[in-house]
Parts: structure tokens; C-alpha cells; sequence
């Protein structure tokens, strides 16, 4: 009998060490922010764990791929998104997003605000609404600060689209920098070398050390002028293989190469993760 209960607990006191390292390997270390692009296939998907803990998630993808990356990268006891950022309704950004709202409490929803029909962007819209998730529309010069030193910068688009339908949506994408210390990433969802050529002008703060390259590396945006302002010391390309779109185009691949230290494509790396200490990067 005394021998049953010194095997039980040696069981117990197992288990709970087991349980309290995978509670800490899934835990951000201290001042430490955690970035993760996901590799979703043909779409976006990128989260950030703040050093408090808080949970940035932009863009879901074009499937529920992004449930099991979620799953993978955050606490199994974790259902909560702080800040869910969806950039543009196309279906590549916007699909994967109905079912984190599905699982997941969201505490506030950053968008266009631009008018869609598509069922996906309508479905996500509607359960938005229905669990009462406030949603502010993006424009140029809002900033949401966030615990910890982390803030949002938003820097597209100049003027609201909120209750506008354009053709093309990929210029409603909402470009936007996170900033922790001196260091910063800046996401581009699929936004066009137009766009671009308007911060230019405008002399938008665009420099960043990491660069969310815009379309899946489409030949429609990352002009040359564009990447030397953001100056990054890295650019990601999150991109499906063997996708039918031949993204990405061979032009930008060249000339991200030309003007990048470092050119990361998920379909080739899979996720690709970086922590920040506050002032500088380090590859995960």
C-alpha cells in the first residue's frame, strides 16, 4: 500500500512539472515580443504576442489552416485575440478569420470598413457584429497603444473607406506598422505600388526592420523607391507553393534581394518567427 502511494506520488509531482514546462515554453519570456508569419499557403496570416501577454492576429488566411497554427503558437487555455487586424476582405485574408472569431473571444477588430459582398467577408461582418466586438475603421495617423510599450501606427488608408465600394480592394488595404522599443515591423497586406507612391509623397514614416512584402511578392506593389524608404533588414513573403499565380513575380524577388540583407519566403521556410528584445531582432 505505501509503495502504491509513493508511486502515485511521484505521478502527480511528474505530471505537474510536465505540465508547468509546457505551460512556460508557450509563455513570451519577459520583454520579449514574439512575431510569427504563418505559412497558411496562398494568404496572410501573421500574430504577435506582446511581452504582457497580449495577442495581435493580422489577417487569418484563405482556410481554417490557421486554427492549428494558433493552436500550436499560444497556451492551450488561450481564447483570446487582443486585436484582430484584418487588412482587406479578399478571401486570402479575410477566410481564415470566421473561424478564430468562431473559437476565439476578440476584444476589438481594426478595419477598412469598405463595403464587400462576398459570403466570407458577409459572415465575418455579421458575427463581428453579433458577439458585440467593437471595430474601428483605419485611417492615417491612429495609433492604438498597447501594454507594454507596444503600439499600432496606421498609415494607410489616408482617408476612411467606411460605407465605400471601390474596384479594387487590394487599395483598401490597410498598412500599418507595430513598433516595441526601437524596433518594427511594417505589414502591408496587399497593397498597390499607387498606395506606395501616395506615402511617398506624403512623406509617411515607413521605415521598419522587418518588411511584410505587400500581394504575396505580386508585381503590382514593392517598387524599388518603396523598399529603400522602409530600408528593412528583412522582408517576408508569405506565399503558396506552387500557387497559380506565380507569386512571387521574379522582378520583386530580384530586387528585394538587391536592396534586403535577408529575403524569407514561408513556402520555402514554412512559419518564420522573430523575437524582440526592444532593440533588436532575433530569427526563432
Amino acid at each position: 500500500m505505501r509503495r502504491r502511494l509513493v508511486i502515485i506520488t511521484v505521478a502527480i509531482a511528474a505530471s505537474l512539472i510536465l505540465v508547468g514546462w509546457v505551460g512556460l515554453t508557450f509563455l513570451p519570456s519577459p520583454s520579449l515580443l514574439r512575431l510569427t508569419f504563418f505559412d497558411v499557403g496562398q494568404g496572410d496570416a501573421a500574430l504577435i504576442q506582446t511581452p504582457d501577454g497580449q495577442i495581435i492576429l493580422i489577417d487569418g488566411g484563405p482556410d481554417r489552416t490557421i486554427l492549428k497554427k494558433l493552436g500550436s503558437a499560444l497556451p492551450w487555455n488561450e481564447r483570446t485575440i487582443d486585436l484582430m487586424i484584418l487588412s482587406h476582405p479578399h478571401s486570402d485574408h479575410v477566410s481564415g478569420l470566421i473561424p478564430v472569431l468562431e473559437r476565439y473571444r476578440v476584444r476589438q477588430v481594426l478595419a477598412s470598413g469598405v463595403v464587400h459582398t462576398t459570403p466570407e467577408y458577409l459572415k465575418w461582418l455579421e458575427l463581428v457584429r453579433d458577439k458585440k466586438i467593437p471595430l474601428t475603421v483605419a485611417q492615417a495617423g491612429q495609433r492604438l497603444e498597447l501594454a507594454g510599450g507596444v503600439a499600432v501606427e496606421v498609415l494607410w488608408p489616408v482617408a476612411s473607406y467606411a460605407g465605400q465600394r471601390v474596384g479594387d480592394l487590394n487599395a483598401t488595404s490597410i498598412v500599418n506598422q507595430v513598433r516595441y522599443g526601437a524596433t518594427s515591423v511594417l505589414f502591408t497586406g496587399d497593397t498597390p505600388r499607387e498606395n506606395e507612391q501616395v506615402m511617398l509623397e506624403a512623406g509617411a514614416d515607413l521605415k521598419a526592420d522587418i518588411l511584410k512584402v505587400a500581394h504575396q511578392g505580386s508585381r503590382t506593389s514593392s517598387s524599388e523607391e518603396f523598399i529603400s524608404s522602409v530600408a528593412p533588414e528583412v522582408a517576408v513573403i508569405p506565399v503558396g507553393r506552387h500557387n497559380r499565380y506565380g507569386h512571387p513575380h521574379a522582378e520583386v524577388v530580384e530586387r528585394l534581394s538587391k536592396l534586403v540583407h535577408q529575403v524569407l519566403r514561408t513556402d520555402l521556410e514554412g512559419d518564420i518567427k522573430f523575437v524582440s528584445d526592444g532593440y533588436t531582432w532575433q530569427r526563432r
